[in-house]
């Protein structure tokens, strides 16, 4: 069970790297169109997912091995519902710093696609967890971070900057702990995609430090209560 999760957690970082590598080398500006990810599929694929059975290589070398899991524990419903709150309470800064206003067309584009995608990244977790799903965002981690969000517009760049790297490091958080593989498989791609999202509001802001535009230093992981 821990190498499955080393797996799975080393992946997503390679992932991250490689994917914020990649917008740097093709100009990040032009490449945010593309950050929208396609996880509703997987979120609801994941729904209907049943129970594997242990696969004929393991069987093989280590017959009393059990295979973790596809669909998420009891405590792993839980985790994955606090991620969802983070999603959801992304979302609604977002539309805060939208409705402030004074952005540049690329600028809207940009912010109104990362809205987009943490929208989409909640709408997967409500179908994988189905009732179990929050639906709400945090209240405390909203009043905690929209002043934030409510500035000048360098200032909500760097607030958005600073909850991507703070949502990376949450879902890295998640990821060490989850145990069924749809959940963990999830975690990896929205946390990938928000990885990307803080190169592209870097670059937005006028960042040029590469260690900073990778987001190599990670904010604090995000707390997330009722």
């Amino acid at each position: 069970m821990t190498d499955r999760k080393t797996e799975v957690t080393e992946s997503a970082a390679a992932s991250a790297r490689l994917g914020r590598r990649a917008l740097l080398g093709a100009g990040v500006g032009g490449a945010a169109i593309s950050l929208l990810p396609l996880l509703a599929s997987k979120g609801g694929a994941s729904s209907s997912s049943g129970e594997p059975t242990t696969t004929a290589a393991a069987t093989a070398t280590t017959p009393t091995t059990t295979a973790p899991p596809r669909r998420p524990t009891d405590d792993d419903i839980g985790l994955l519902g606090s991620a969802q709150q983070v999603e959801l309470t992304a979302r609604a800064l977002y539309d805060v710093a939208i409705a402030t206003g004074d952005w540049t067309d690329t600028e809207t584009t940009v912010i109104t696609t990362i809205r987009e995608a943490h929208e989409a990244a909640a709408q997967a977790l409500a179908g994988m967890l189905g009732g179990d799903a929050p639906g709400e965002m945090s209240q405390s981690l909203y009043d905690s971070l929209v002043s934030g969000f409510k500035g000048s517009a360098a200032s909500r760049l760097e607030a958005a900057y600073e909850f991507e790297s703070a949502a990376v490091a949450t879902h890295h958080e998640l990821l060490s702990a989850l145990v069924g593989i749809d959940g963990a498989t999830l975690i990896a791609a929205i946390q990938s995609a928000e990885a990307r999202h803080g190169t592209v509001l870097a670059d937005l802001n006028g960042q040029t430090v590469v260690s900073t535009l990778l987001v190599e230093d990670e904010f604090a992981a995000l707390v997330v209560s009722a």
